[in-house]
């Protein structure tokens, strides 16, 4: 009883989660459309410049705190504890970024204009640390109904304030001001969703148990966005702002579709795991089953746009974009392979395992970084750094799914039969959709897209419904249970 209600409570989650994260990528990706027609790929650079050192120290944001307060029991006094440390935390980010980081920025990347931009964007430390508890509160909870409205209204106003900004003629600092703005507002609606408020209470030995366990998890974020982000750092060096502004938009598509609803899992899992710490066989029955249905959903996103990058990015884009098509059609391969492993993260968190994964990060950043540099220089194009990204996901993919695999005591052989019909539907699909592309190379990229789209859609799903039948059926069950208990109710009776 217990396993189902979990296992609907993560289905909520997932689908609010979804819901907020996809609706609000939406409008993100209509106000990034818009202004891709309205900036230059150098605007994109420069911002990109910020957002990547923001990116690198923004994992140190809070330190954890925000999965310590998920993992540990909390009480009010608890919670004053964490407000406080993330205050701290905040305000001390934000001063490196001033003092040290922006500087740095601009002797790294060879740009002066990295300075002061990324001075700016070091104000989002100070502001999130306002909503990190908050936050935390409604992850603990798995009300990702009630979070849907401050993150939605965060990309409503980011991407409004951005637009507004760009035809004012603000250039790159419309993208970095509409972040700021977006951030504001998520901040003030997660205080007017979630009734709890700060006291000013401070226990050190609360203190020592959440930084214990968070630095962990912090530790192991540190490396990823370390691996996630060297791509960047690597173009905005050798190749310049445009380059960078190129790879950037390239990598927004794949994000939206992919590597967010991996995110969204992430959040979703990680709590409920938790709470399947100590009963082995859910934990194992609840990891396969993940793994499962994810698969199902981020195969076909991802190697669906790899397969209509062309007529997606001229559809939507322009062809003032086209250097962006095999960029793009590599990234979606690259966040594909990502998100097959990304359930296993939060099996280490979950099984008290964060140490594990971070040496497994650690040995992965070792071998990421010497790779991407030495692609950079031998080749120095933005299609090669995707290319070796690719390459080197699979790799690390492998070894962390296995380990995660060991840990809930899952035999390789039984992991590896929850990928093969996901696979098998995505191998059809491809050949379907790539002879479709040869009889419509006259047409417009327009009609191109949404044929080819339909196509692959039309093959990958009834090929899925041949090969896993019954599963389909026990999702189709689980989601009416999830979402219409009523209904579901009164067909049982």
């Amino acid at each position: 009883m217990k396993n189902q209600h979990l296992a609907k409570a993560t289905l909520r989650g997932a689908f609010w989660g979804y819901a907020s994260n996809y609706s609000g990528k939406l409008l993100v990706f209509i106000s990034t459309a818009i202004l891709a027609r309205l900036l230059l790929k150098e605007d994109f650079g420069i911002a990109g410049y910020a957002l990547v050192v923001i990116g690198l120290l923004e994992v140190l944001e809070g330190l954890g705190i925000g999965p310590a307060i998920i993992y540990h029991q909390t009480e009010p006094k608890k919670l004053d504890t964490a407000f406080w440390m993330g205050l701290v935390v905040g305000f001390t980010l934000f001063v490196i970024t001033w003092f040290v980081a922006a500087p740095l920025a601009g002797i790294f990347f060879q740009d002066a204009r990295a300075v002061p931009i990324t001075r700016v964007l070091g104000f989002e430390f100070i502001i999130g640390a306002f909503a990190l508890v908050h936050a935390a509160i409604l992850t603990k909870k798995l009300a990702f109904g009630r979070k849907f409205i401050p993150e939605m209204s965060r990309s409503a106003s980011k991407g409004i304030a951005s637009i507004i900004l760009a035809l004012m003629g603000f250039g790159a600092w419309s993208l970095i001001l509409g972040h700021l703005v977006g951030d504001i507002v998520q901040t003030v609606v997660y205080w007017l969703v979630v009734p709890w408020r700060p006291a000013f209470h401070f226990q050190q030995k609360v203190a020592r148990t959440f930084l214990s366990y968070g630095a962990s998890v912090a530790a192991i974020d540190v490396l990823g966005i370390l691996m996630l982000n060297m791509d960047y750092l690597v173009i905005g060096r050798f190749m310049g702002a445009a380059a960078l502004g190129v790879y950037t938009l390239a990598f927004r598509v794949p994000e939206l579709l992919v590597k967010q609803f991996c995110n969204i899992i992430g959040n979703v899992t990680f709590p409920v795991y938790a709470q399947m710490r100590d009963d082995p066989q859910a934990l194992k029955r609840g990891f396969l089953m993940t793994t499962r249905y994810m698969t199902m959903i981020t195969i076909p996103m991802g190697l669906g746009l790899a397969l209509v990058a062309g007529p997606f990015v001229l559809t939507v884009f322009t062809d003032k974009w086209v250097e962006a098509i095999p960029v793009m059609a590599a990234i979606s391969i690259y966040t594909l392979l990502r998100s097959l492993v990304f359930n296993a993260g939060s099996v280490y968190k979950a099984t008290g395992q964060p140490g594990l994964l971070s040496k497994l990060n650690f040995i992965q950043t070792i071998v990421t970084v010497p790779a991407l540099w030495w692609v950079a220089i031998t080749y120095g194009t933005i299609v090669a750094v995707a290319w070796m990204q690719v390459l080197l996901a699979l790799v690390s993919g492998m070894a962390k799914m296995a380990m995660a695999a060991r840990l809930v005591n899952v035999p390789l052989r039984e992991l590896a039969r929850t990928f093969y019909p996901s696979l098998a539907a995505g191998g059809l699909m491809s050949v379907a959709v790539l002879g479709t592309a040869l009889f419509l190379t006259d047409v417009i990229p327009l009609v191109q897209l949404v044929v080819e789209t339909a196509v692959g859609m039309l093959v990958y799903g009834g090929v899925i419904f041949l090969l896993q039948p019954d599963d389909m059926r026990k999702a189709i069950a689980m989601l009416r249970s999830a979402f219409f208990p009523k209904a579901s109710a009164v067909a049982a009776d």
